[in-house]
């Protein structure tokens, strides 16, 4: 697979099963630049012992790799035209890990601001060595295939300007070898979750899943959050900020449906529960195609398969020229072969 197209790297760690927040704030973005950039689609399973270390944990990763590549699959990244990949698999990510880490600093990398978040959702007190330098392995991420472009939420913009940072820092130590990657911010950044406190997350358990059945996301969708100072049908209600007026911006096709709810709900004429039903019905249209995929991948277990194993062999192959070309600026190219022949200088002679 050769292109000169500029590419693209973006991804997300195997810890569960992919959802609608995940789908708005990059899948979207990757179904729709991939055949603009050369992309790479990496399926972070290092990242997931930074918040979970555990055996139980570990043990999950395979299944929930599959699951990855399948919700891939299911939304339409293309095996043809994007690779798709494990980070475990690509031994050059601990080689330009250990060069980055020397590369920052431990103040720069405390004001992430993402980092106490992590740690908070996952209920860490102490920070540790691995969570702290998550930012790093993931610039490691980004520069390792050579990307110019990153499609993430809103929330990691920050991460790809420490990318930014780390690629200019090498070029300006060693020789150009990097880009600068820039961030691609997706049209609706940030979803609420279903419980109207926080961000659709699989940790908090307020997340629609794109494998959810139709019973699921019916259930789901009639138990959230609305407007709290709304008790009657007949109140007055706020659509600005209201989860479900949201999930309907973003996945109801038809605009004139919603401003009419959106009309009728501000006036007091329209109950939360016809709201909702109508919420029920438009996102089970848009999942309805995924559905279909994601059952012919299930009973067609080697394509996925076949797509990771390619994925995996692409990568190898660009991770090498990469740390061929940073060995080489850095002067760490020299190799142990040169002193075999010498090693009896070190008192060993016969």
């Amino acid at each position: 697979m050769i292109s000169n197209k500029p590419r693209l790297l973006t991804g997300d760690r195997p810890t569960g099963r992919l959802h609608l927040g995940h789908y708005v704030g990059s899948l979207e973005n990757r179904v729709r630049l991939q055949h603009q950039y050369e992309s790479f689609f990496i399926i972070a399973d290092l990242h997931t012992l930074t918040t979970k270390p555990e055996p139980q944990y570990i043990k999950e990763i395979p299944t929930y790799i599959k699951e990855t590549v399948l919700d891939y699959l299911a939304v339409g990244i293309d095996p043809d035209v994007s690779t798709i990949f494990v980070q475990s698999a690509i031994p050059e990510t601990y080689q330009l890990n250990l060069l980055f880490e020397m590369l920052v600093t431990v103040p720069r990398l405390e004001r992430m601001p993402t980092l106490k978040d992590m740690a908070r959702d996952a209920n860490i007190d102490s920070m540790p060595f691995g969570l702290l330098g998550y930012p790093v392995l993931q610039a490691v991420d980004i520069l390792l295939p050579r990307a110019q472009v990153v499609p993430v939420g809103r929330d990691n913009q920050s991460h790809v300007e420490l990318a930014r940072e780390m690629a200019r820092r090498f070029n300006n130590l060693y020789g150009e070898v990097f880009s600068e990657p820039d961030s691609i911010i997706g049209d609706v950044p940030l979803l609420v979750g279903t419980d109207g406190q926080g961000k659709m997350s699989k940790s908090l358990g307020n997340a629609i899943y794109l494998s959810d059945d139709a019973d699921a996301v019916k259930q789901k969708v009639m138990n959230m959050y609305t407007d709290p100072k709304r008790l009657r049908a007949t109140d007055p209600g706020t659509v600005e900020g209201n989860p479900v007026f949201i999930y309907h911006d973003a996945f109801n096709p038809s605009k004139a449906e919603v401003d009419d709810l959106k009309e009728r709900y501000r006036a007091g004429k329209v109950g939360d529960v016809e709201v909702k039903q109508k919420l029920v019905v438009a996102i089970n249209n848009f999942l309805e195609p995924i559905r279909e995929k994601r059952a012919y991948f299930l009973a067609h277990p080697m394509i996925p398969n076949d797509v990771l194993a390619n994925g995996i062999r692409r990568m190898q192959a660009e991770a090498k020229t990469t740390m061929e070309l940073v060995r080489e600026k850095t002067g760490l190219s020299y190799s142990l072969d040169l002193f075999v022949d010498q090693v009896d200088i070190f008192g060993n002679e016969g």
